[in-house]
């Protein structure tokens, strides 16, 4: 009975410690939108700490040059981040009804981010690297509409809009899409790994599974070990390519893949 009460008081404390943070969080983060602007991004933020908007700010102007190098991408305007601060804010701020998302891109110009932490997510991410995620989107955006208006120059501009997104959507693959990003933002953990790698999923399989979130960054990972980074740009103006670009047919590519990370993970 003596140890129950324990127990219960310890949970209590607890109980009453994480409402106390979360109020004195919900009186102390900046309540009116602000504009943080760095070199080449502009981050407009509410409902979190300057510090945190700082924190974004400070991590994608440190990757912006390395991943942009990486991925060979031309001139990029500058670029809005939109950071909200719970899922309700997020879905309306970026139309996207019902979601449970934590980032979005709108185009290679801006994107969207929720400030995940314990006091709106159950499993909060690291939204620094959500945003680095976010902004690889961005930037193969920028390579890919560019790369394709060189062969639409005499299209306007709502015919090139309409039949780049035909294309993207039809020819892009998810999986790599996504992969990318996870690669370049860091973002992998091996109990994830070896879980997705449990489902025996194909490439094809991986552009309708959130699998891809959990052994994306090992599929990247496989290509710049045997092939070398500087197939990455390669790929992204091919439309992934495998066989044109690597060289192996898919089907190759995947068990050299799964091999990798059985020897490595």
């Amino acid at each position: 009975m003596k140890k129950l009460k324990v127990i219960l008081l310890v949970f209590g404390g607890l109980i009453i410690t994480y409402f106390g943070v979360k109020t004195f969080r919900g009186i102390s983060v900046v309540d009116k939108l602000t504009e943080l602007r760095t070199d080449h991004f502009v981050i407009s933020y509410q409902g979190i700490y300057k510090e945190e908007a700082q924190d974004i700010a400070d991590n994608l102007e440190e990757n912006y040059d390395r991943i942009r190098t990486n991925l060979n991408d031309p001139d990029h305007d500058t670029i809005r981040v939109f950071v909200h601060p719970v899922q309700a804010a997020f879905n309306k701020g970026t139309g996207l009804l019902n979601s449970n998302a934590n980032g979005v891109s709108r185009g290679p110009n801006e994107f969207h981010l929720l400030w995940t932490n314990w006091f709106n997510s159950i499993f909060p991410n690291d939204p620094v690297k959500t945003a680095i995620h976010e902004f690889t989107h961005c930037v193969q955006l920028n390579i890919l509409i560019k790369e394709e208006y060189k062969k639409w120059r005499d299209a306007d501009n709502g015919d090139f809009d309409k039949m780049f997104e035909e294309k993207f959507i039809k020819e892009y693959p998810q999986w790599f899409w996504e992969a990318i990003c996870d690669y370049e933002a860091r973002i992998v953990n091996s109990i994830s790994v070896k879980y997705g790698m449990k489902k025996n999923l194909t490439l094809k399989d991986l552009n309708n599974s959130n699998q891809i979130y959990n052994v994306g960054f090992t599929i990247i990972e496989y290509i710049v070990e045997k092939w070398g980074k500087d197939k990455l740009p390669i790929l992204i103006t091919s439309y992934v390519d495998i066989k044109t670009v690597l060289g192996v047919s898919e089907s190759d590519f995947e068990k050299g893949w799964v091999t990798f990370v059985d020897e490595k993970y």
